[in-house]
């Protein structure tokens, strides 16, 4: 049998009533949850105007495109007619025309040309379509019923001085693996012990959560009293302070990573990290980071060394160290991740008192599911990001 469905139905008959939160498709209780919220599907820099690419998003295939006019559109998949990938087609205007018969179709997916079709019924064709925006170099989605949501806002990202910098990543494995990992920082003196992480590998620090109006905040508590805060932003956003790297930087990074499934067994890492300097250092911050991606490129791909550890094929004391950046952290996720399945077994674990954050994110996430089911009221979680202070 398949791993990946004998994973999911494992999953399925294990958990109880409303608690599912690894499947994503639309008839799912998780999915319908996450659709009520902006999702950032991929970065703007990468789709030029009049360029389409077929996404796939919450077990749902889209198509993306931007307009000539430079405005992005969400629409359906396939072309109504035959079932082509409308992707494959040509952008004209801010529509696009299916690359088989023509069809063509504006950025509500209504379709506004038949020309190999006598007797046109074009305004009886409908595809689907989502609303789309753009913020902070990410395009945008919103994939539920109704009116949306206002677009969120982050000004500590938008106003302040430095350098914007986006991420960009697919990970082969359930995307509640990731919001887990985030605000468990427990484990950071253990995986991350030879890491960039040194400032936080001294200790394993004792932890404690409490929930906010945005999600959670996770505490990671030092015998010295110094604290470490992650934030948990429901319902798969994560922020988090790093320690700056270079000396121009004047201030922690600030990250913000979004877990968006691509289905129940992959999803994309999207977000955007701020360094903080001033504008006369930013070339030299610039120049920085490319020695950086140039020197990492000299190594093995993330997902190989992670992969070879996990066959048996490499020691774990083996693995290099990759440079000042966070790239060897990737490695040791990865191992830790996708070493619990591609759907994590949650039924036979054995959690601890260090695991408080983890408990109290499901609880959260549980209670929103089962209000959904019920038809109850919502929480209405506020898009704030706190100033990311390390303490340490």
């Amino acid at each position: 049998m398949d791993m990946h469905v004998q994973g999911a139905r494992r999953e399925s008959k294990s958990i109880q009533d409303g608690e599912d939160f690894v499947h994503t498709g639309p008839d799912t209780l998780a999915g319908r949850y996450l659709r009520r919220f902006w999702q950032p599907i991929h970065l703007s820099r990468d789709l030029k105007p009049g360029w389409s690419i077929a996404v796939r998003v919450l077990s749902e295939g889209l198509t993306l495109y931007r307009g000539e006019t430079g405005t992005p559109f969400v629409v359906g998949h396939k072309c109504a007619h035959r079932g082509v990938q409308l992707s494959a087609g040509t952008v004209e205007g801010n529509d696009i025309r299916c690359p088989y018969h023509g069809w063509k179709y504006d950025g509500s997916g209504q379709c506004i040309e038949q020309p190999s079709t006598p007797n046109s019924f074009a305004d009886k064709v409908r595809i689907k379509s989502y609303p789309a925006v753009e913020r902070l170099g990410m395009i945008f989605a919103y994939m539920g019923e109704g009116e949306p949501p206002a677009p969120p806002h982050y000004p500590l990202f938008e106003n302040a001085e430095g350098v914007l910098q986006h991420m960009n990543v697919f990970y082969d494995h359930n995307y509640f693996h990731h919001l887990e990992n985030a605000i468990d920082e427990a484990h950071i003196p253990v995986l991350h012990k030879l890491s960039p992480y040194e400032q936080l590998s001294d200790e394993v620090p004792r932890i404690s959560a409490e929930e906010t109006e945005y999600g959670l905040v996770q505490l990671g508590t030092r015998s010295s009293g110094a604290k470490r805060a992650t934030h948990f932003h429901m319902p798969n956003m994560t922020s988090w302070g790093q320690h700056p790297i270079y000396p121009e930087e004047t201030a922690w990074r600030v990250w913000m990573g979004w877990r968006v499934p691509v289905d129940d067994y992959g999803h994309r890492t999207i977000g955007v990290m701020r360094a903080f300097m001033p504008a006369s250092a930013v070339p030299v911050f610039l120049e920085h980071r490319k020695k950086e991606f140039e020197g990492l490129a000299k190594f093995p791909p993330v997902n190989d060394v992670a992969d070879a550890v996990l066959a048996g094929k490499m020691r774990w004391r083996d693995i290099q160290m990759r440079g000042p950046g966070t790239d060897m952290t990737l490695i040791q996720d990865r191992v830790a991740m996708l070493g619990q399945g591609v759907i994590a077994d949650r039924v036979n674990e054995r959690l601890g008192s260090n695991d408080v954050a983890i408990v109290l994110m499901r609880g959260i996430w549980r209670r929103e599911l089962q209000a959904l089911r019920d038809a109850r009221p919502l929480k209405q979680w506020a898009p704030s990001i706190p100033l990311a202070t390390s303490g340490l």
